[in-house]
């Protein structure tokens, strides 16, 4: 499915199916710039979720943001882009696997998290 740097590209930088959906719409067409409602409506998100995804995309070094604003898909680097293609071919091709392997990060920080809470064993 993935290689094992594209699994932890996504599953550390991508971090959420919202970023992955917003990631593939900016990617589709490199050239377009995107306003916030646009990108709003084409993903059919909010504004506070796209602030996060903006953030992380961001973070990533996946967009660039223009003057007025814009936003525009954009790797900083061959290997991000590598692995950008990567991900959004196994998207296509087998979606239900990319979101598995991004909820089962949040399963384990979830687990992890509760387990810091557990005084003793349990019989």
């Amino acid at each position: 499915m993935l290689s094992d740097d594209a699994l932890i590209f996504l599953q550390h930088s991508i971090k959420t199916v919202w970023t992955l959906e917003i990631l593939l719409i900016l990617r589709r067409d490199p050239g377009q710039a995107w306003n916030s409602d646009e990108l709003i409506r084409e993903s059919r998100s909010s504004t506070l979720i796209l602030q996060e995804v903006l953030a992380n995309l961001q973070q990533a070094g996946l967009i660039e943001t223009d003057g007025d604003h814009r936003i525009r898909y954009r790797s900083a680097t061959p290997t991000l882009e590598r692995l950008a293609a990567e991900i959004a071919v196994a998207q296509a091709r087998r979606p239900a696997a990319i979101t598995k392997a991004l909820l089962s990060v949040s399963s384990d920080k979830v687990q992890n998290f509760a387990g810091a809470f557990r005084v003793g064993k349990r019989t």
